[in-house]
This record gives C-alpha cells, sequence and structure tokens, in this order.
C-alpha cells in the first residue's frame, strides 16, 4: 500500500512538472513605460526599424509590434504597457533576441507561462546577421553601421542543360539616431559566388570585397574585385567595382557599381 501511495505521489509530481514545463515561453518585448501613453509616443521609432527586420530575414507573425499591459502576460512584472514582439518556446527565442538587439539593443526578454497554442514567436530564415567593426559617426550625431548576412540561392530540381548556384554577402548600412533608433539604410551585394545556366549558355563568375572604407566625405565607399571563370572571345573576364553609400539627412542610399579596370577576354 505504502509503495502504491509513493508512486501515485511521484506521478502526480511529475505530471505536475510537465505542465509546468509545458508552459513555459520567453515573451520577447521591444520597448515599456509605466503609462500607455509614455509607451505610445515610443511607437514613432518602429517603422524604419521594421523594414530592417524585413531586409534581414525576420519576420514578426503579428502586426508589430502589439502593446499590452504587462499584467496581462503571467510572468511579467505588473505595473508596464510593454511592446511585445512575440512568445516564443525558450529553445527559439535566443537568436531571435540576438539579432534583435543588433538593431535595437533595448530589446530585451522575460520568462513567462504562456501555452504553446497562444504564442506567436518571430521567424527568421537564412543565415544570423552580423555586425561589422566599420562605421561612420556623423557631426550631427548619427552613426552609419555596417551588417553583414549571408545568402544562398540553389535550384531545388536541376533540368537538363540548366542549373542555379550562388551564393552572397549582402552588406546592410544602418543609420542609428543619437538615442539609438533607426533612421534609415540600405544595402549592397559584397562577396558572391555564381554558377548557373538559363540552357543559353553557362554563367560563373566570383567577386570577393577588397576593401570597405570610409571616406573624408562622409561616405562608405565598397570595393570589390570580379572574376569569370570562362568567357567567349571579347567577354567581359575581370573588374573592380565600386559602390558608393552616403547619407542625405536621415536617408542611406547607395550607388550603382561603377566599374573599373576592365579586363576582356583574348580574341588572338
Amino acid at each position: 500500500m505504502r509503495s502504491c501511495l509513493i508512486a501515485l505521489g511521484l506521478l502526480t509530481l511529475l505530471g505536475s512538472s510537465r505542465a509546468g514545463a509545458a508552459g513555459k515561453a520567453v515573451a520577447i518585448i521591444w520597448k515599456g513605460a509605466k503609462t500607455q501613453a509614455d509607451a505610445e509616443a515610443k511607437r514613432v521609432s518602429w517603422g524604419e526599424l521594421g523594414n530592417v527586420l524585413e531586409k534581414t530575414g525576420l519576420t514578426l507573425k503579428d502586426d508589430p509590434p502589439k502593446l499590452v499591459q504587462s499584467k496581462t502576460v503571467p510572468g511579467l512584472k505588473p505595473g508596464f504597457w510593454v511592446w511585445l514582439l512575440g512568445v516564443c518556446a525558450p529553445d527559439e527565442a535566443s537568436p531571435i533576441v540576438e539579432h534583435l538587439k543588433l538593431l535595437s539593443p533595448e530589446t530585451y526578454s522575460r520568462e513567462v507561462k504562456v501555452p504553446a497554442k497562444k504564442r506567436s514567436c518571430p521567424q527568421r530564415e537564412g543565415a544570423a546577421l552580423e555586425a561589422r567593426e566599420e562605421s561612420l559617426k556623423r557631426p550631427s550625431g548619427e552613426t552609419l553601421r555596417v551588417f553583414t548576412r549571408e545568402e544562398r540561392e540553389e535550384d531545388a530540381e536541376e533540368e537538363e542543360g540548366k542549373w542555379n548556384h550562388g551564393s552572397l554577402t549582402r552588406y546592410h548600412f544602418v543609420l542609428f539616431g543619437k538615442d539609438g533608433e533607426v533612421l534609415g539604410s540600405t544595402d549592397a551585394v559584397g562577396e558572391e559566388d555564381v554558377d548557373k545556366s538559363t540552357g543559353e549558355g553557362p554563367t560563373a563568375y566570383r567577386c570577393d570585397v577588397t576593401s570597405l572604407e570610409a571616406s573624408k566625405d562622409g561616405t562608405f565607399i565598397l570595393t570589390r574585385s570580379c572574376h569569370a571563370r570562362a568567357g567567349e572571345c571579347g567577354a567581359l573576364m575581370s573588374a573592380d567595382e565600386v559602390v558608393t553609400v552616403e547619407v542625405s539627412g536621415s536617408s542611406v542610399s547607395a550607388s550603382a557599381p561603377k566599374r573599373q579596370n576592365e579586363q576582356y577576354a583574348d580574341c588572338g
């Protein structure tokens, strides 16, 4: 009888533990304030941040962000209004938070108790976003920072005589205001490796970034060297490409690549 009671107690404890673990989750919060009015005033700085998140592969499921009272989310400290970006399973939250904090350092996470069916976790596609050391401090106080992200393209099924394999590193140039808010952004292709055919002939080339430098006039100069693996008579075989990234007010733009030092296939 005693052994039965012990076994029953263990089963009850195990069931309770599993139920508690099932409800464990992580709330991801962009910003917060003690009053609704103060929290709503922060919403104006979301717009461009949302655009950059989408460009860098992070998608929020709900119409972001969502303003809620902290007391309505079990586990959050009551008495605040917070902009909620999503609720994730514990093992899914870390890479999402890391991505968000690169672009909005005020983002934070808290352990909460929300069942799986009520969660809405942001989704990140592809490789992680990475911050580079290069930055440009403007006299007016804004800072232009650089991030990179790896992208790949590959046909799921190769047709006879056709294929498409490619990878590239995309450089994201993001302008931050004095208070850390995202003001504007642009992007440019950096390292690139392409091998494809449309049936009319193959195309194969590689580009490597040789420098990313801040110029004296307050712009970034991205230079890359491109080389084709094969080419017909007169085809472009190699060239340097220069992209200029500049800031005008709160907008950031990248020029079209300017070719230099072109070399063409010999026809001799």
